[in-house]
């Protein structure tokens, strides 16, 4: 069913962009010769007037070949030929592919806020500090209990989901977080550490923290130090070398401090504590130590609000969703640009695939407003100035318009060929990524190697 949700998505999201590139240029008098959703082999196709519109074998993108896309292939005496239009109608057949995915973001996740949301229900209560982690950074800047969290970076926050955004993607920097104590508003600088047991930034003040988070093994991996030491689904840490353990976090970050030395447990199994020794083995792809457990995130006893609102109420409150994931995509990019951000942070196709399955069984409205993020995304960076992308094809457009002539072939070739590998290594990496966060494949490569 995973491939399935996959395909369903990401053929909605094909068509709503090559529809983009086919209106506009059929507005523009351009002839267009095929619309394919997918590459490849043909499996079903139709012929209307000039367009066969067909449906191809590999599902993972479509295209619009229109009359005259090449400039070497162009006909000079064709005036249905994409070339032999101007700069600007060029550019706005290819920039209307991008803008249709947003378009498209735009009309969906209103609908997301008419059908009903779902969501923790601490995501919409005020960033009031409940308790503070031991060890984290909150505690180290001197957070307290029933500080109220007012500014993160100089924006004002008013709900918990509005002050975790910079946090999650601030792993390893300074943020400045503003804080209101008993009515004095106080800067804190706060050195926003990476979560020890997944991936983002955090603070240690997350009300995800102490909301079913109990340090009880949800699976034991097979071949591991838990495995081997005789660690059981169901146990829970008690403590380690004498230590209390609180929680998951706690326990997995100590863990991490372990250096691989042998660690003592206690256990809680079955109404009786048992003694456990075990020695942590050091993981290169995620860089620490890890005993070889985890938590099933589904099974955590989070409360959960569904938030509904009106037609017009839902335009609106969709709309300020859209702007939001908007700005946390352009902030994500930055720090990835400016190497502040791993590309391990991304996912690749097989985690996009399983996103979509988990939101497809979470219901209709979570399945709808994942499918409208991803058209965000699809339009925002189809529009980066990378040759290949729409965005690269408009700066090429842009510099025609200024030199009144187009870049040479051979530059443009080149460019073409740049940009294309540059994707290519980008979707690598991720997909690699992907495969070494899937337990068996991990498991496999490490006895390899």
């Amino acid at each position: 069913m995973t491939i399935l949700y996959f395909i369903i998505a990401l053929s909605i999201l094909i068509i709503a962009h090559e529809w983009g590139h086919f209106i506009v240029a059929r507005l523009f008098g351009i002839r267009v010769e095929k619309f394919s959703i997918g590459f490849g082999p043909k499996i079903w196709g139709i012929k209307r007037g000039d367009t066969e519109y067909k449906v191809s074998l590999l599902p993972f993108g479509g295209f619009v070949k229109m009359s005259g896309d090449e400039v070497a292939e162009c006909d000079k005496t064709d005036p249905a030929a994409f070339y032999n239009k101007s700069v600007g109608a060029r550019a706005c057949v290819v920039a209307a592919g991008p803008v249709m995915n947003i378009i498209l973001c735009l009309i969906l996740m209103p609908i997301v806020f008419m059908l009903g949301k779902s969501e923790p229900t601490f995501l919409q209560e005020k960033p009031i500090v409940a308790a503070v982690r031991a060890d984290s950074p909150a505690l180290k800047a001197d957070f307290r209990e029933g500080d109220l969290i007012v500014e993160v970076s100089g924006q004002p926050v008013e709900t918990w989901k509005e002050a975790i955004n910079d946090v999650l993607i601030a792993m390893n920097q300074d943020l400045i977080v503003t804080i209101d104590r008993n009515g004095q508003r106080i800067d804190k600088e706060v050195h926003v550490e990476e979560v020890p047991d997944g991936q983002g930034g955090y603070l240690g003040v997350e009300p995800i923290f102490f909301i079913g988070n109990e340090a009880v093994i949800d699976m034991v991996h097979g071949d591991s130090p838990a495995e081997r030491a005789g660690l059981q689904v169901g146990d829970t840490i008690i403590s380690m070398e004498g230590e209390p353990v609180g929680d998951w976090t706690d326990m997995v970050a100590k863990i991490r401090k372990s250096e691989g030395e042998l660690i003592r447990l206690r256990v809680l199994r079955g109404g009786e504590t048992i003694e456990i020794e075990l020695m942590p083995e050091y993981n290169e792809e995620v860089k620490r130590y890890l005993m070889g457990v985890s938590k099933d995130p589904s099974k955590r006893d989070i409360p959960m609000t569904t938030i509904r609102y009106g037609f017009f109420e839902s335009i609106t409150e969709g709309f300020k969703e859209v702007g939001r994931l908007a700005s946390v995509t352009f902030k994500v990019v930055g720090k990835l640009v400016t190497l502040q951000l791993s590309y391990k942070a991304l996912g690749g196709p097989i985690k996009i695939a399983q996103a979509t399955a988990a939101a497809a069984r979470s219901g209709l409205a979570s399945f709808i407003y994942f499918l409208s993020f991803l058209s965000l995304q699809l339009g925002i960076l189809n529009l980066f100035p990378i040759p290949v992308l729409d965005g690269g094809h408009l700066v090429f457009f842009g510099i025609e318009a200024i030199r009144r002539k187009p870049l040479s072939e051979r530059i443009q070739g080149i460019a073409q060929h740049v940009g294309l590998a540059l994707i290519l290594l980008l979707l690598a990496f991720v997909s690699i990524n992907d495969l070494m966060n899937i337990e068996v494949i991990r498991n496999f490569i490490d006895k390899l190697f």
